[in-house]
């Protein structure tokens, strides 16, 4: 599974990677071309990942449920 994202605030960073701290499943946050990878369950990576032009939640796993209400608008 791969889906855009937004995370705008540090309110929302707080809340993503709580979120995902939920899941047992791996979660990476990518930039468009991955070119930088991150744990999505680290506060540090998701505050890091705020700086890119797009970020990219990626798992193996189906975890849609936790994520779309970060989904970015295309």
């Amino acid at each position: 599974m791969r889906i855009k994202i937004r995370l705008d605030t540090m309110s929302e960073v707080n809340s993503f990677v709580a979120d995902m701290t939920k899941s047992g499943a791996n979660v990476f946050l990518t930039d468009r071309d991955r070119n930088y990878i991150v744990s999505a369950k680290s506060m540090l990576g998701a505050v890091y990942s705020m700086e890119w032009d797009e970020i990219w939640c990626e798992s193996d796993d189906n975890i849609y449920h936790l994520v779309s209400k970060y989904a970015a608008d295309e």
